[in-house]
């Protein structure tokens, strides 16, 4: 398999993966490469989300380490940076095509996301029900990851897991989030009033097979706050990648339903209309002031243990320009910016303009 495949593979929908910049933050890590006088170089993603940028940056690297606080994030570097022998690769295959002859012609297990998540009839839906997925899919979701946790050995149950996120995350009745699920009016609907993206919504949920680099490097994946996960990574670092979140949405509740899926228990409590979980996380960069002390804390120890940051921030971003000038005060900046369409699927989100602006920070003493 190529390097474009092993990065582009079906991903994640997720807001502010970098897929549409990945080849503009390789060209960078390249520069800093080059710089270093290294053909390999040790990275961190600190926030690695969708893990696009830890595979692409993958190539350049002979030891990687991928950080995500969210659990669904952490299931993914695990999933694409950890590459199995080759027999565990025929293994999964072997499970991940018996998880579709299983979606496409059952028995079927009612749990979770059919029992909350989902309405009784796809075809006669009911004021207050909640309509993330139609009840094909939704029982697919449910019979495929009882089959992860009774069937797939647990060394392997990540790399069957992943996929089945991916597509619960693409075939869902909504925008992008899952803060909420297209209505008309106060009746879930699928695709809403206008019928949107009908095709992709009610699609059954079939698995990809994952694909790995065939690049050598040691992967080290992790499940923690990144400035807290600092303080134990090496202090040989060449390259650290940060792309915190940069708007008080936080990605715990946006994306809940795949942490739900993942850790297979029903919550206790949930929110009435979109039955979010009361236990999702927020980060520290969801708020200004937590967002402006933690970065500027986070570039400190960075830069005690790394030649250069490479930032990644919009310009629609709770840290302004003024806050950003005080933050760098003691650092060289070098700085590249981007402009690129919007993503304008959720309803807090339609004044947003049509394009926006990435900027690209690479930061050093």
């Amino acid at each position: 398999m190529s390097d474009e495949q092993f990065v582009t593979q079906t991903m994640l929908t997720c807001l502010g993966n970098k897929r549409k910049l990945v080849g503009e933050i390789k060209k960078i890590a390249q520069e800093v490469a080059t710089r270093l006088g290294k053909e390999k170089m040790r990275i961190v993603d600190g926030f690695s989300g969708s893990t696009v940028v830890s595979r692409e940056l993958a190539s350049l690297a002979y030891d990687i380490h991928s950080n995500d606080m969210e659990n669904y994030a952490y299931l993914m570097a695990r999933c694409f940076m950890e590459k199995p022998s080759e027999q565990h690769q025929e293994e999964i295959a072997f499970y991940i095509n018996s998880m579709n002859k299983l979606a496409e012609n059952g028995p079927y297990i009612k749990g979770i996301i059919s029992k909350l998540y989902a309405p009784e009839n796809t075809f006669d839906i009911k004021e207050g029900e909640r309509v993330f997925y139609t009840r094909e899919n939704a029982l697919i979701i449910d019979t495929l990851r009882s089959y992860i946790s009774m069937v797939v050995p647990e060394h392997l149950q990540h790399y069957c897991l992943v996929p089945l996120l991916t597509r619960a995350s693409i075939h869902a009745n909504t925008a992008g989030v899952f803060k909420g699920f297209y209505k008309d009016g106060k009746i879930g609907k699928f695709g809403g009033a206008g019928e949107n993206a009908l095709e992709r919504i009610t699609k059954p949920i079939r698995l990809d097979m994952p694909i790995w680099s065939q690049h050598d490097f040691t992967a080290n994946c992790y499940k923690k706050n990144i400035n807290e996960l600092l303080i134990d990574l090496p202090s040989e670092i060449d390259l650290i990648y940060l792309d915190p979140p940069y708007n008080q949405h936080p990605y715990g509740s946006n994306y809940f339903m795949l942490n739900v899926i993942a850790e297979n228990r029903e919550p206790e409590k949930i929110s009435k209309v979109s039955g979010i979980p009361a236990d999702w996380q927020r980060s520290a960069y969801n708020s200004h002031d937590s967002a402006v002390e933690s970065m500027t804390q986070l570039l400190k120890e960075c830069l005690e243990k790394t030649a250069y940051v490479l930032l990644s921030y919009n310009d629609e971003g709770i840290i302004k320009k003024a806050d950003w000038n005080t933050i760098f005060k003691p650092y060289n900046v070098e700085k590249k910016e981007i402009v690129y369409d919007t993503y304008k699927g959720s309803r807090n989100l339609k004044n947003r303009s049509n394009k926006v602006m990435e900027i690209m920070y690479l930061i050093s003493k």
